[in-house]
């Protein structure tokens, strides 16, 4: 499928790169270049491109005040975000308003190919989750809906063995999580669901199932340090070979790649600062692989 673009960056210079590498790459098809914030909004919902590439800081507009306002006006594309920024905080903020996806500057070709191929992935998995459920509906079977829960629960259990945290202690709940996130989209592919309020019902269950009282943030803790297991084992496959396939895949698909050249860094005693990790980026990365 040919999927629609729209750039939006304060540099010419970057906008040719971008549309240079989507183009080169057939990965779609750019019909719209911004150098401003000023008109983005507008431009957006009017192109109603399938990904939208928007730089952090714009002139008059940043790019997460953008990206807030056409959400709340209907937009349903995919956002990856173009950044200098490496403030904790700030990217905090992009991730909460919808971004899932970050390319850092200086731009890196790889780096770009492989998270718009990642995108491009996500959008067709969410289209063939909207034509499934049209076209079964209620019809299915109980043998037909338990045979896809299984295979559902093996995929997700072979990624995390993948990248060796299936042993992890948190990975029961990380796998819970998951499938709930999961119900969740096959309901509404567009559904912006809140992670509090799962980690609220795995406490609630783990609470009736133990007779101990078990806090949501725990659970959030579990999970947290599990998806940070996973991210030094990403870094250490690609300090040892950068063209590691799992290295090459997991990366950009389940991290920020900036974090993940900071854990190598942290790894290689470089620097006293760990990458950082983003539960929704890891949780949809992994929903993008399975077969739903």
């Amino acid at each position: 499928m040919d999927h629609t673009f729209i750039i939006i960056d304060d540099d010419i210079g970057i906008i040719s790169m971008l549309k240079n590498i989507i183009k080169s790459n057939q990965l779609g098809r750019v019909v719209a270049e911004l150098t401003s914030g000023e008109d983005a909004v507008e431009e957006i919902l009017f192109y109603n491109p399938d990904i939208v590439l928007i730089d952090y800081l714009l002139p008059s507009i940043d790019g997460v005040e953008i990206i807030n306002k056409v959400l709340d006006k209907g937009y349903r594309g995919k956002i990856i975000m173009i950044s200098q920024v490496e403030d904790p905080t700030m990217v905090a903020s992009a991730y909460n308003s919808g971004v899932l996806f970050f390319i850092k500057k200086p731009i890196n070709i790889i780096e770009v190919i492989n998270v718009i191929k990642n995108v491009k992935q996500n959008i067709e998995l969410e289209k063939s989750m909207s034509i499934i459920k049209g076209v079964v509906g209620n019809v299915a079977t109980n043998t037909e809906l338990e045979g896809r829960l299984k295979n559902r629960q093996e995929e997700i259990e072979n990624i995390l063995s993948d990248i060796g945290i299936i042993s992890e202690p948190g990975s029961k709940n990380l796998i819970y999580l998951i499938n709930k996130v999961i119900d969740v989209k096959r309901k509404n592919p567009n559904s912006q669901y809140k992670l509090q309020e799962f980690y609220k019902e795995i406490a609630k269950e783990e609470t009736a199932d133990t007779g101990n009282r078990v806090n949501p943030n725990t659970i959030e803790q579990r999970i947290r340090r599990t998806i940070q297991k996973a991210l030094i084992n990403i870094a250490e496959f690609g300090l040892d070979d950068y063209y590691n396939p799992k290295f090459m895949e997991y990366s950009t698909l389940l991290f920020d790649f900036t974090q993940v050249k900071q854990e190598m860094n942290y790894i290689q005693e470089l620097t006293n600062r760990r990458g950082t990790i983003n539960i929704r980026k890891f949780i949809e990365g992994i929903i993008s692989k399975i077969d739903l």
